[in-house]
């Protein structure tokens, strides 16, 4: 009710009136936001769950390439592991080509393979081995498949020294088809110091087959090959080298010990011709015919044993014998000598060069007994066998070397003895050759004085 301007209140009056709530708190507002909650809830976990799907697809191209590098990885160090390895007693290039086709590029599954090298002239390149329908040795011994610098792929290859990839033959107009049609093929240069010497091919008959991986794999097969193969021809022909020096080496020392024994022989006929001289000047006619006669024998025996290199031992020693009998008769047996030759030597098979010894032998009597003016002299000659080797021992009881020089350079100044340096040469020679050795000792007495001179000789058997 209400005051008038009287003063008078007035009847009272009644108001109905509603208060509404905010419209967030209204049933529909909170229906739909609910709705809307349900739908963003379920559209977060549909994105998460696309996420973690994506995230996981990504991991495992992640981990398939991973995969895929370790395998191609693994599959390079299993063909360094095979060069490595498995070609070591490979000795030849043909060896090395078929066990390279058919043991290594055999597994990775190709249906076949062919190696190609040059042919002699280098003109051509043909096929050297492989693996499947054409590739094993009766076929190609059979029908050898050749190919010229721009024939084929092949061909095309062996001119830009790039390796090639053709997924469709069909398409590729430098494919040359035989009674086999293929529909892929991969071709790749064997190349060393940027020289091709020989290609690797292989064909498919399906379309795609071959991939960048089989183009890396047979790339690092050819550089590996390369090197091998290139070693192998370096070995060859240091071996053809050195085979080559050894027989310029033999020849040439075999005309210097000809040359050598040349000389030797004509110096030592002319003392034995000295010596029966010297008998006739002095009227000795029987002694000068004895000595004829055994020299004759001798010239025969020399001439027998100049045909050849090396001669019996024993035959040897018996043209040494006819020599110090011719040596005795000429000095009237002022020295006495023996021989001493072991049975194995008499009856074995041993072979020496000819008149070894002979020079020695004729030093030892000449300057070391002939010099002596007091006492016996005496020669004497072994010959045994030593560790398959044959030993002489020439030891003369004479006045030793130091004298003996000395006698030589008041007497004959100007001649040394030829002999001895034609044979210590010869001996030389042969010793480098064959191993053996010579050796030269003063003998002493029991006062240490001289009491002569040993001469060991050792030669390997020539037999």
């Amino acid at each position: 009710r209400n005051l008038g301007w009287n003063g008078a209140w007035g009847k009272p009056a009644a108001f109905t009136f509603t208060i509404r709530p905010p419209f967030w708190q209204t049933w529909w507002f909170i229906t739909i936001a609910f709705f809307c909650g349900v739908l963003f809830i379920y559209q977060f976990v549909k994105w998460r769950e696309k996420n973690i799907k994506a995230i996981a697809a990504e991991k495992l191209k992640v981990q398939q390439l991973n995969a895929s590098q370790l395998k191609s990885k693994l599959e390079m160090e299993q063909i360094i592991n095979y060069f490595s390895n498995s070609l070591i007693d490979k000795n030849t290039t043909d060896e090395v080509l078929w066990d390279v086709a058919r043991n290594l590029i055999g597994r990775l599954g190709f249906v076949d393979c062919m190696m190609y090298l040059w042919n002699e002239d280098k003109t051509r390149m043909i096929q050297k081995s492989g693996f499947g329908p054409k590739g094993s040795k009766e076929q190609i011994n059979k029908q050898p498949f050749d190919v010229l610098p721009g024939q084929g792929v092949v061909g095309y290859v062996m001119q830009s020294k790039e390796p090639l990839l053709i997924p469709d033959t069909s398409l590729d107009s430098r494919y040359r088809p035989d009674e086999m049609v293929r529909l892929s093929e991969i071709t790749v240069p064997v190349i060393y110091n940027n020289e091709i010497i020989g290609v690797i091919d292989s064909e498919h008959h399906e379309r795609n087959f071959y991939t960048p991986q089989h183009l890396q794999i047979l790339s690092t097969i050819a550089t590996l090959m390369a090197n091998k193969i290139k070693g192998i021809e370096t070995e060859q022909l240091l071996q053809h080298t050195n085979f080559k020096m050894y027989s310029i080496n033999e020849q040439l020392l075999k005309a210097r010990l000809e040359a050598l024994r040349a000389q030797m022989n004509p110096h030592f006929i002319f003392n034995c011709l000295t010596s029966i001289d010297n008998l006739i000047q002095m009227d000795e006619k029987e002694k000068a015919t004895l000595y004829l006669s055994k020299f004759a024998k001798l010239i025969r025996s020399i001439l027998e044993n100049s045909a050849s290199d090396t001669v019996p031992c024993w035959k040897d020693m018996e043209t040494l014998k006819l020599y110090l009998e011719l040596e005795a008769l000429r000095f009237d047996n002022k020295f006495t000598y023996r021989i001493n030759v072991q049975d194995e030597i008499l009856h074995g098979d041993y072979k020496v060069p000819p008149l070894i010894i002979q020079p020695f032998v004729e030093n030892a009597i000449h300057h070391g007994l002939l010099n002596k003016i007091e006492g016996s002299k005496h020669l004497m000659i072994s010959v045994s066998v030593v560790n398959n080797q044959i030993s002489y021992v020439i030891a003369d009881n004479g006045v030793g070397r130091a004298k003996a020089n000395a006698y030589k350079m008041l007497n004959k100044p100007s001649h040394a003895s030829m002999g001895m340096q034609i044979t210590t040469d010869r001996i030389n020679l042969f010793n480098r050759h064959k191993n053996g050795f010579v050796h030269i000792e003063d003998l002493l007495s029991s006062e240490g004085k001289p009491a002569g001179t040993k001469v060991s000789i050792q030669l390997i058997n020539q037999s």
